[in-house]
């Protein structure tokens, strides 16, 4: 393989992402300012990478499978996580700060992905420089779309913070952290406990529960990009495709209408 496929796989999965949600927005953000965004986004690998370390560096690195599946829970849950949505989260917040452009509900959701898109072309480098093409394969149909899916809640929390004022708006900027990172440890931790698993049925059971995971965070982001899609009245990013298939069947020809015009919103 050259060096093109290496480059392609390690880039390509996460400027596909990123353009599709990027497309979708009524009136599309300048590309220098989401460069901006996938920049810090990538930036953001740096500091989680170090704490990561250092709380990896106190876990157990064998012992009985208990142990082993005890540490799996704490490493998913309390160390990448939350590390790994922290630093997402403080990295968009930061860029976000008096942001001319970030003037509409979806714009949220645009640069979270990408915030959440850049950190993970970095990780997506790395492996793929190790693991090679099959490894880079496999993550550009796990992995960064799961980063996808993480940065898509982040935005849609963001989004409704906005227009929350006190109290609820604050609640919805924690969870905008929260809920990310509980998603993200979900997803790691079936991964992480298969070294303890052993072999057999447990690995089989730790591998659909993976995917369940994966499936159910997809169809939660689905429902609420939905929901943003028609209140901003913008065509749904691919993400909802199969969404809208059920929907078709269920309401023939719905799909064809139209949508209302509507006013930008304000800032």
């Amino acid at each position: 393989m050259g060096a093109g496929t290496y480059l392609a796989l390690a880039f390509g999965p996460a400027l596909i992402l990123v353009h599709a949600v990027w497309s979708r927005d009524r009136r599309r953000e300048p590309i220098g300012n989401l460069s901006v965004y996938l920049l810090v986004g990538a930036l953001s690998v740096l500091p989680a990478a170090i704490v990561e370390y250092g709380a990896h560096a106190l876990l157990p690195d064998g012992g009985s499978p208990p142990v082993l599946l005890l540490a799996a829970a704490v490493s998913a849950f309390l160390v990448i996580g939350p590390i790994e949505e922290g630093c997402k989260f403080l990295a968009l917040r930061g860029r976000a700060r008096r942001d001319p452009h970030l003037d509409e509900p979806f714009d949220w959701l645009v640069y979270a992905v990408a915030v959440s898109l850049g950190f993970a072309t970095v990780e997506n480098c790395g492996y793929v420089a190790i693991g090679g093409v099959s490894v880079g394969w496999m993550r550009a149909f796990t992995a960064v779309p799961g980063h996808a899916l993480h940065g898509t809640l982040m935005g849609w929390r963001l989004a409704r913070a906005e227009g929350r004022p006190g109290a609820a708006g604050a609640r919805e900027r924690r969870l905008a952290w929260i809920e990310p990172s509980l998603w993200h440890a979900a997803y790691d931790f079936p991964l992480l406990a298969l070294r303890a698993a052993g072999g057999g049925d447990a690995t089989i059971l730790l591998v659909f529960s993976w995917a369940g995971i994966f499936g159910a965070e997809w169809v939660v982001c689905a429902r609420r990009l939905r929901r943003m899609c028609t209140d901003q009245h913008i065509p749904p990013p691919p993400l909802l495709f199969s969404d809208r298939l059920a929907r078709r069947r269920r309401t023939p020809g719905a799909e064809s209408r139209p949508p209302l015009p509507s006013p930008r919103a304000q800032p």
